[in-house]
């Protein structure tokens, strides 16, 4: 029944996808389509569209490099081989000119896992880490995941359990994002195994326990994995209940570590022939390099029982094996130093996410002066504006009062030219009566025991225009005999020849001791 109605939803996505190719978007569309199959596992049916796309129809390098794309991951997930780089590496160099990050990762990921794969596990990492900065800066988790799941499996495949189990962490805390029990147990098998590796058998059974819970969730090769781990732990502890779960894993598939353990099982047993027999199948399963250490270990059971059975010629060419796969697998650690690369480049990232902070931090250091400078330099202007139109209206208004008279005394001029006139010195008089007044309340607030901390540089001028009718002589010296003297230190001065207290001026001005001698030292030191 679950698979019949699996059935009908992919026929439905199917048609779904050739409907909206032909509604509209050309080949960018079903390219799209394309990648939302694959993103529901349906690789059969994207291998089919994207076969029976024209070449002729892809026009532009966007949807060349998507269309590579598609194609390099569809035929490893089908395991079709991959004879050249050529066509990941153009996604490789678009996706970086148009920083599409995702997609740039997803490059990255292809050629280490595709292309290059066990060939050259050190730059299969690189590749990953790579592809692991720049899905860092999506919000894609189903990218994401896939990265740090394949890194798990790298670092456990070469032996760099530590680092392995590091990144299944994170496969394990994203798939947890997803809601995807499938995607956790399998980052859960992955820590059970390397814990295992490095003996810590508590630890692999609680992530055993955990990958229980999920079962029903997996695949038969995910559960070959989880019988064969509980296998390896019930291995000395419970032979007989581990023989159970490694029978159960082998039916399922033919792992080298469930075939290895239970022969030693066997072994234990003085089941000689039940444990040959295994041995023979486990070598056949364990050709390549990522399965020295089970290969070693089968050899050295293999040579104890010859020796045991005294066939000491056959144990010396099993020794010569085992040291010649030893000194090949050292070696190839030694060369690989797959811990080493992904330290030295998670430091080189960090220095590089360093030096882009700091020039982002330095550009808005950079803006922010600019905006400070510019708001001093408006202020600046507005003063100096405000101040020229109070000097310039009083030189208008002493005009028109003289010229006024003039006209008054001569008896040439008309009444409407004399009104007119004094129109004007009614307004000049009326706009620096506002201004006098402005200034006599703020002179009142200052001797009611106001402080200026809320003054604006206008708020100064208006002060200083009031007190020029109480003592014109000072302000007019302290503006002549002094060298370009801000409206503040006049006020300043003011307040001095007013007689207050260093602690009166330093609670109206808001300042401190320090502040105050130091305005004190630079008024003096601009006297002429």
């Amino acid at each position: 029944m679950r698979k019949k109605k699996r059935c009908i939803l992919s026929l439905l996505l199917l048609a779904t996808v050739f409907m909206m190719g032909c509604k509209g978007g050309g080949v960018t569309g079903q390219l799209e389509q394309i990648d939302t199959l694959l993103v529901h596992d349906k690789v059969d049916s994207a291998l089919f569209i994207l076969e029976n796309i024209p070449m002729e129809t892809i026009h532009n390098k966007t949807d060349s490099a998507y269309y590579y794309l598609l194609m390099t991951e569809v035929k490893y997930r089908k395991w079709i081989p991959i004879e050249s780089d050529s066509a990941i590496n153009f996604c490789i160099n678009y996706y970086e000119d148009y920083t599409d990050n995702e997609k740039l990762a997803r490059s990255y990921y292809y050629k280490g896992v595709a292309f290059l794969s066990f060939h050259n596990t050190p730059q299969t990492i690189i590749l990953l880490k790579q592809a692991e900065e720049k899905a860092n800066k999506t919000n894609n988790n189903l990218v994401k995941h896939k990265i740090v799941e394949k890194l798990a499996f790298y670092n456990g495949e070469s032996h760099e359990n530590h680092l392995a189990i590091e990144y299944a962490k994170k496969a394990l805390s994203i798939a947890s994002d997803l809601k995807d029990e499938e995607k956790q147990a399998v980052a859960l098998q992955y820590m059970s195994s390397d814990y295992l590796h490095l003996g810590m058998k508590d630890s692999a059974t609680v992530c055993l326990n955990k990958c229980l819970s999920l079962i029903n969730s997996m695949p038969n090769e995910g559960r070959s994995y989880l019988y064969t781990n509980i296998g390896r732990i019930y291995e000395k502890e419970d032979p007989q209940l581990a023989k159970i779960y490694l029978k159960k894993a082998l039916d399922l598939k033919g792992l080298p570590y469930a075939y290895r353990t239970l022969s030693m099982i066997y072994l234990k047993e003085d089941s000689v022939e039940k444990a040959s027999d295994l041995w023979e199948k486990a070598l056949n399963k364990t050709k390549n390099a990522t399965n020295s250490v089970v290969r070693i270990d089968i050899l050295k059971a293999m040579r104890q029982q010859s020796m045991e059975r005294k066939d000491f010629e056959q144990a010396n060419a099993l020794a010569d094996s085992i040291l010649k796969i030893q000194e090949q697998f050292y070696e190839g650690q030694r060369e690989d130093q797959i811990a080493e690369i992904q330290a030295k480049y998670d430091k080189d990232t960090a220095v590089r996410d360093m030096r882009e902070k700091y020039m982002t931090w330095g550009l808005g250091l950079l803006a922010l002066t600019t905006i400070i400078v510019a708001f001093l330099g408006y202020k600046s202007r507005q003063g100096m504006k405000f101040k020229k139109e109070l000097a310039e209206s009083k030189m208008q208004l002493d005009a028109y009062t003289k010229k006024a008279a003039e006209l008054e005394n001569s008896g040439k001029a008309s009444a409407a030219e004399i009104n007119k006139l004094h129109e004007k010195i009614s307004d000049l008089t009326q706009r620096h009566s506002g201004i006098l007044a402005k200034g006599r309340e703020l002179y009142d607030a200052i001797e009611a025991g106001g402080t200026t901390v809320r003054w604006g540089k206008n708020d100064f001028i208006n002060y200083l225009e009031y007190y020029k009718m109480r003592d014109l002589p000072f302000v007019n010296e302290m503006e002549t005999e002094y060298d370009h003297l801000s409206p503040k230190y006049i006020f300043f001065a003011v307040l001095e020849h007013e007689g207050k207290s260093d602690e009166d001026i330093q609670r109206i001005m808001g300042i401190s001791e320090s502040t105050l001698r130091s305005t004190r030292s630079r008024i003096n030191s601009k006297r002429l």
